[in-house]
Order: C-alpha cells, then sequence, then structure tokens
C-alpha cells in the first residue's frame, strides 16, 4: 500500500509540475514524478489532438483545426514553458528574467508552431500533437539526469540531477516505444533531433552558468516541443 501511495503522489506530482500548478510534494516525491513527465504530456497531447479533431468536424477546417490543437497544448501546460523560452537569452547570459528580445523569440515561436499545426493534415497532426508534447517532457528529464542544480530555485532543484535511473529509463522506454509505434521511421528522426537540441541546450546551460533552472528546462520542453512539430510539419509537405 505504501509503494502504491507513493506512485499515486508521483503521478500528481508529474501532472502537477507539466501542467504549471504548484507542485507541495516532497523532493523525493518530485524527482520519482519524472518516471511518469512523457506519459502525462501524452495524455495532454491526446486531449489538443481530441481538439483539433472536434474543432474540424465542427467544420472549422484543418489549419485552424491545427492551431486549435496547439493553443490546447499550450492552456495545458500553464505557460510554463513559454515563459521559459522567454526568459532564455537573458538566462544564457547570467541574467534573471525575460527581456525584450526573449518575449519577441517566445511570441515568434509560438507562431512558427501554430503555423506548422496548420500546415499538417489530420493524422499527422494527430502524430505530432501526442508526440511533441511527451518528447519535450522527456527532454526534461533527459536535463534532468546527471550534473548539479547549479542556480536551480523551487521544484527544479528537486528535479535538477536528481533523476535517478529509473527515471530515466522508464521515461526513455515510454518515449522511444510510443515515437517508433506512431512514426515509425521519421520517429527516429525525431529521436535524434530531439536529442541533439536537449543536450545542445544544456551544454549551453552548463558552460555559460554551471547548471540548469526551472526556466531552462521549461524552455529545453518549448523548444524539443516545437521542433517535432515543424519537422513534422516540413516532411508532410514533402509527401504532399
Amino acid at each position: 500500500m505504501a509503494d502504491l501511495a507513493n506512485l499515486l503522489a508521483e503521478i500528481r506530482a508529474a501532472v502537477a509540475l507539466l501542467t504549471g500548478r504548484r507542485a507541495t510534494a516532497p523532493r523525493h516525491v518530485l524527482a520519482g514524478a519524472l518516471v511518469f513527465f512523457p506519459g502525462v504530456a501524452l495524455g495532454c497531447g491526446a486531449i489538443a489532438a481530441g481538439v483539433a479533431a472536434a474543432a474540424e468536424r465542427l467544420g472549422t477546417g484543418p489549419a485552424l483545426a491545427g492551431a486549435l490543437g496547439v493553443l490546447a497544448l499550450e492552456a495545458a501546460a500553464g505557460g510554463r514553458p513559454r515563459r521559459g523560452v522567454a526568459a532564455l537569452p537573458a538566462a544564457l547570459r547570467g541574467r534573471e528574467g525575460p527581456g525584450a528580445g526573449g518575449v519577441a523569440a517566445a511570441t515568434a515561436l509560438l507562431g512558427v508552431k501554430l503555423v506548422a499545426a496548420a500546415s499538417l493534415p489530420g493524422s499527422a497532426r494527430t502524430a505530432a500533437l501526442l508526440l511533441a508534447p511527451m518528447l519535450g517532457a522527456w527532454a526534461v528529464v533527459v536535463e534532468c539526469y546527471g550534473g548539479g542544480a547549479g542556480r536551480a530555485r523551487g521544484p527544479a532543484a528537486a528535479l535538477v540531477g536528481r533523476a535517478r535511473f529509473r527515471e530515466f529509463a522508464g521515461a526513455s522506454l515510454v518515449a522511444f516505444g510510443v515515437t517508433l509505434a506512431v512514426a515509425e521511421a521519421v520517429g527516429l528522426v525525431l529521436l535524434v533531433l530531439a536529442a541533439l537540441a536537449t543536450v545542445g541546450l544544456r551544454v549551453a546551460a552548463h558552460t555559460r552558468l554551471g547548471g540548469l533552472t526551472g526556466r531552462l528546462l521549461g524552455a529545453t520542453r518549448e523548444l524539443v516541443e516545437t521542433e517535432v512539430i515543424v519537422v513534422l510539419a516540413l516532411l508532410a509537405q514533402f509527401h504532399t
């Protein structure tokens, strides 16, 4: 019973951390919650895909349906990844808070994401809305595996550098399995690109700041999520 209670606490913490709600669980529960990140994000993606499919059935057209799916993802995340992107340029220079350039970059990235999703046909759109948030959440687990907490505060201090092999392997098993099952050969491309983006940001953060922060974890999640949607949109255009 104690093990089941701990697993349920980890799932609740994963939902809170990924949806922008306050996570008040003990540190070991927050760290353990990382194993559920891809699964929880996949659930958010399923909701977004459902929103997009329902919108298209109501006659909005595929373009607006794709954009609404992205906005559903944004709402599910509670705005935290977007704030991470806005703070990224200043954070990599060792400064606090988002600057005008960061806000502009975050807004532009959202625009790119909306345009890419709007160009996706139905089946590819569903795959994108499922895989993008899941791989973005998986990227956070990768960032938290090894290394030091650096300047991380709050819940991020309980995550960065505290992921064990259980969290890394469990999250990777779900992310890899679902990606390859849904996208097959294209899934391998998505996994490689997501890994490269994740490692690149991690190296930059450790080189410039000596570690990751909560805002940088959010930025990683958002950058990978956008990357997946854009790549799938480009590949879909080549097949039409």
